[in-house]
């Protein structure tokens, strides 16, 4: 069957799958290429067809969704030092804007405040990473909100770390009411969370990029 005769979700699965095989490269400008060509081909596809249903239109969109998260995700550079190529600073625009484009949909499709949580989170990465410093801690503290309405406790603390780390990186005095960031890793580690010892190592991480 062509991607013409596939049905919307599949259609948009089809180009989901092409833009994790390019991500696996490890290339940010190739995917971020990948993801803005995809993006474009399921909103056409669903725009052309005659009647699309509305859960199939919403399926597809929730794939755009995963899809522009996921290959915004992997062009941040405060996972790990780069070993590969290096996200330029129009890379980390362009991922910026497919992170944005993500959290527009999951206002878009109502997708809770998990998700809100989750897509706030990484634009405040990227405006971390792009030293938009003010930028970053409000969407900080617009994804901790989220995650406390989640509720999911242990993401807020994380959050916090992210915050606490900016204002290290801005050179910035720290507000009263923000904890410091080795509070950040006690009360993780305090607070028995499944992944508190994996929040802590990306805190780290994050910090040791950074800084």
């Amino acid at each position: 069957m062509t991607s013409q005769g596939l049905s919307v979700p599949a259609f948009a699965e089809e180009q989901e799958d092409q833009v994790s095989a390019v991500r696996r490269g490890g290339d940010p400008a190739a995917i971020i290429a990948a993801a803005t060509a995809a993006e474009a081909a399921i909103r056409a596809r669903v725009a052309q067809e005659p009647r699309p249903s509305p859960d199939d239109e919403r399926a597809a969109l929730i794939r755009v969704k995963r899809m522009l998260y996921n290959a915004a995700a992997d062009c941040w550079p405060g996972w790990a030092p780069p070993d590969g190529p290096h996200a330029s600073a129009a890379d980390l625009e362009a991922a910026l804007g497919l992170a944005r484009s993500s959290a527009d949909l999951v206002d878009t499709l109502a997708l809770g405040a998990m998700q809100e949580g989750t897509a706030r989170w990484l634009i405040g990465a990227f405006e971390l990473a792009l030293g938009r410093f003010d930028d970053a801690l409000a969407s900080f503290a617009a994804a901790e909100q989220h995650y406390h309405a989640a509720p999911a406790r242990g993401l807020a603390l994380l959050t916090q770390g992210y915050a606490a780390l900016t204002y290290e990186v801005a050179r910035r005095e720290r507000p009263a009411n923000v904890p410091d960031f080795d509070a950040v890793l006690t009360a993780l580690v305090a607070g028995g969370f499944p992944d508190g010892d994996f929040f802590c190592d990306q805190l780290r991480t994050a910090r040791s990029v950074f800084l």
